[in-house]
This record gives structure tokens, C-alpha cells and sequence, in this order.
């Protein structure tokens, strides 16, 4: 059975092979009457546009992590290549350093809290030994000068008394006498209608006159007792008594105006100025910062650096054991679902690309829908010198399958029309005139020019140029040449 079927298979290739030498030798005994060619029609239907290429897989979104804190790395959790999920611990630090700087920071807000609130008690009690002296000091220079003044007056006072003894006195208190009865006249016409010597019956005028003549009545009274003892030796005992009183009176003021004058002046150099006073709270607020970058450096470290979202680690730079200053980068982390295709676009090509266009993206035998998100805005020269405009493709449903760096084959679904006239691509000629093709003509080959539209693999939209009457030569054996006869080979 096996030989039969073999030799039927023969037979029937020997005899295709017969029949395509018949017509071949058919169709070269017709070269005389014209070219040989194949023609076809034009023919209605819808149209997609679309640019095959490569690109390569990168994502969309990446982080270099810097660490937060100054501190001793105490794990690393990831190497670069791995797959992590957002929230993973990557790096871990030593606690028991960070808890000896918290610890040693409090202690330095705590003694720095003590010495400030110590400072602002003693300048308040140095302020209020300045105030007390400034104070003490005005009432003491008063109570000085009253004094001095007063004893000057004794002085004088008994000096006059042991030179002009009571002569003196006997004047005043003639002069005394004399303006007392004046005074009294004076009260007379000034009395109101109850009369008598009742205060309360005077006018005002007559209450001012009564107040000086009890006045002057009783200076009459003292001069009459400094005459009863002018001169005598007990009113100069009694004068240098006082006059003793006195001095020792404004030594004492004296003395404690000293104190006072030292008081201030030590006061004075400790009290705090607007300056000192900014410095001292600078100093207390510092203290207070240090402390509270300490304890957020703590909680940070205790955090310990965590994956911000699912991606593939790319990079690490941190070793365990190693004391890392803050903001040094330790790792590079690259987002597994944000993932992107890109590619370099040539002119030709970019002026049909614009962003949201579908893709269809295949990474390793799988299969991704896509679309356009980025153009970039400048070109950039190939190792070939061409301007290249780099494009990315926003991958629409990564999954775990995807890794980074690698090739990716894109199809672009660029332009796309409907009812459109079209015919294969292979039947469109081009020269520096412009696009055009060969219709037959009674027996001979025309050129005709077209106007074209979009294009995909296989079919070009014709806009101008042709009808769906035409008879199109889609291949031709030799070069044709406009008016040439042609020789229609059956399909």
C-alpha cells in the first residue's frame, strides 16, 4: 500500500510538471505578440496601517532610595534582580545605635532646659536687684540732699543765734503780731450771715484767711519759745545735738547709697540684654531641634527602608555592617507594573505615530496591548548619523512574566480607513514623479499616475488614479515601458 501511494504522488508531480512546461512554452512562443505580466482589479474594503519594529522593556516609573538617616546598616534584605512587593523590608539598621543618640539627645534637651529656665531665674532676681538699687537710689540721693540742705540751715541757725543772739527773733515776732491783726481785720468782712467765729459761717475766701492766721499764730508761738531760749546754753546743746543727728544721718544714707550704686552695677553686667536674651533662646531651641531630629531619625531607622510599590530591584550599593551618612543612595528600585516599551522612531515613521495609538507588544512569546504615551519632542543621531525620535509604549496588562531590559516586538496600528479602494502593494511603482502603476490598455501597457493613501502589509489605499474597472498589471517578466504590448498570464 505504501508503494502505491508513493507512486500516485510521483505521477502526479510528473504530471504538474508537464502542464507548467506546456504553458511556459505556450507563453514563450506568445513573447513575440507582448510582455508576459499578471494583472488584477482594485477592490473595496477596510484598511489598517500598521509599523512593525522592536524596542526594548523598561519601566515606567523608578526610585533611587536614599537613606533617611545617618546609621549602622544592620541587613540588607534584596539584591539587585529581585522581584519585591510594595512594603518589603529592604534595609534594616542597628536600633541600639539610634536608641543611645535618642537617649543621649534627651539628655542634652534636658540639661539644656534646666540651664535655661536657671538663667531666666537668676536675671530675673538681677532685675529685680536693679530695680530695687535704681529705685533706693533715687530716694536715697532726695533723702541726702533734703538732709544736707537742712543741715546747713542748722548750722547757719546757730551760728546767727550765738552772734545776734535774740534780736532777730524780737523783729520776727513784731512782724508776726502786725500781720496777724491785718489778717483778723481781713476775717471780719468776710463772715457770713450767722456771724460769730464759727468756721462754718465763713465764705471761702474767709476759711483761706482763717487757715494763715492759725498759721502765723503758731510761728508767734515757736518764736516765742526759740526767744525764751535764744542764746541760752541749752538751745546751743540742743542745736549741736541735732545738727550730730543730721550727720550721721546722711552718713548712713551715704553708706547705703554705696551699697545700692554696687548693687546696680553688679546687676547690671549680668542682666541680659535683647542680645543675650535671643541667644539664650536660640541656644534652648536648638537643643529642642536636635532632640526632635533625633527622635524622627529613630522612628525612621526603626521604619527601616520599605518598598514604595511592587518593582524589581536594580541597583544596591548598601552593605551590611556599613555606617551610612544620611542621603546616600542605597538602592534603585523599578516599578514591575508601570512597565513601557521604547523605541527609536526614523522620520519616515514618526510623522504617522501620535500618542494613544493601539500596539500590540510580544515579550518572550507573550502577548501585550499597549499604546503610545510619549513622543519625545527632539531627535537624537543613530551610530549611523540618521535623526531618531525615541517613542514609549505604555504597557496596558504587565504582569510577572515581564523582565526588564529585554527586546520586545511592537506592532503599531497607526491609520486606518473603511470602503476604501485598494490593490496590492506589489503592483505600485514609484519614481522621483511620484507613485504610479500600468493598466492594460487595448493589448498595451499604460502608465498611470496615482495618488496613495495609507498602506499595510499587503494593500496600499489608492486615492486618485485608478477605478475598480481597471485591469491592474501586478507583476511583470520584463521591464515595461509605457505603450508596450503585454501577453496576460492566466492565473
Amino acid at each position: 500500500m505504501k508503494k502505491k501511494k508513493k507512486g500516485i504522488i510521483i505521477v502526479a508531480i510528473i504530471v504538474v510538471v508537464l502542464l507548467v512546461v506546456i504553458k511556459l512554452v505556450s507563453c514563450a512562443m506568445s513573447m513575440e505578440q507582448g510582455a508576459l505580466v499578471t494583472t488584477t482589479s482594485a477592490e473595496r474594503g477596510n484598511l489598517q496601517e500598521s509599523i512593525s519594529t522592536n524596542g526594548t522593556v523598561v519601566s515606567g516609573e523608578t526610585k533611587v532610595i536614599f537613606s533617611m538617616v545617618s546609621g549602622k546598616v544592620l541587613q540588607v534584605e534584596a539584591e539587585p534582580g529581585d522581584a519585591v512587593a510594595a512594603g518589603d523590608m529592604l534595609i534594616s539598621y542597628d536600633m541600639e545605635q539610634m536608641d543611645r543618640r535618642l537617649r543621649q539627645a534627651a539628655l542634652e534637651q534636658a540639661g539644656s532646659r534646666a540651664g535655661y529656665l536657671g538663667a531666666v531665674a537668676d536675671n530675673s532676681e538681677s532685675q529685680a536687684d536693679l530695680n530695687e538699687a535704681n529705685i533706693n537710689l533715687d530716694v536715697l540721693n532726695r533723702q541726702i540732699a533734703d538732709n544736707e540742705a537742712y543741715l546747713k540751715k542748722l548750722q547757719d541757725q546757730l551760728k546767727k543765734s550765738q552772734r545776734e543772739t535774740g534780736n532777730d527773733l524780737a523783729e520776727d515776732a513784731y512782724l508776726l503780731n502786725q500781720k496777724l491783726s491785718e489778717l483778723q481785720i481781713k476775717l471780719e468782712g468776710e463772715t457770713t450771715v450767722s456771724g460769730g467765729d464759727d468756721p462754718a459761717g465763713l465764705t471761702e475766701e474767709g476759711k483761706k484767711i482763717q487757715e494763715e492766721i492759725n498759721d502765723v499764730k503758731a510761728q508767734i508761738s515757736r518764736n516765742s519759745y526759740l526767744q525764751g531760749i535764744a542764746g541760752s546754753s541749752d538751745y546751743v546743746a540742743e542745736m549741736e545735738a541735732e545738727i550730730a543727728d543730721v550727720q550721721e544721718r546722711i552718713a548712713d544714707y551715704k553708706e547705703y547709697k554705696a551699697e545700692m550704686e554696687s548693687q546696680k552695677n553688679t546687676s547690671e553686667n549680668v542682666v541680659w540684654d535683647a542680645y543675650d536674651k535671643e541667644q539664650k533662646d536660640a541656644d534652648y531651641e536648638l537643643a529642642k531641634l536636635s532632640y526632635e531630629e533625633a527622635e524622627e531619625a529613630y522612628y525612621l531607622a526603626k521604619q527601616g527602608v520599605r518598598a514604595d510599590f511592587n518593582g524589581i530591584i536594580t541597583e544596591c550599593t548598601a552593605v551590611c555592617g556599613a555606617t551610612v551618612a544620611e542621603g546616600t543612595q542605597l538602592l534603585k528600585l523599578e516599578s514591575s507594573d508601570n512597565v513601557k516599551v521604547t523605541f527609536n522612531a526614523s522620520k519616515y515613521d514618526i510623522e504617522k505615530l501620535k500618542e494613544g495609538q493601539k500596539v500590540d507588544v510580544t515579550i518572550m512569546g507573550n502577548d501585550y496591548e499597549g499604546q503610545i504615551s510619549k513622543i519625545n519632542r527632539m531627535a537624537t543621531l543613530n551610530d549611523s548619523k540618521t535623526p531618531m525620535v525615541g517613542v514609549e509604549v505604555q504597557i496596558l496588562n504587565p504582569d510577572d512574566k515581564i523582565i526588564l531590559g529585554l527586546d520586545a516586538k511592537l506592532t503599531v496600528y497607526t491609520r486606518k480607513c473603511e470602503n476604501a479602494l485598494t490593490i496590492p502593494v506589489e503592483a505600485v511603482n514609484a519614481d522621483k514623479e511620484g507613485d504610479f502603476l500600468y493598466v492594460i490598455e487595448d493589448g498595451k501597457a499604460v502608465r498611470r499616475p496615482i495618488v496613495c493613501g495609507i498602506t499595510s502589509d499587503s494593500y496600499v489605499e489608492v486615492v486618485e488614479g485608478i477605478s475598480e474597472e481597471d485591469q491592474i498589471i501586478l507583476t511583470s517578466f520584463t521591464a515595461l515601458e509605457d505603450g508596450m504590448a503585454v501577453n496576460v498570464m492566466p492565473q
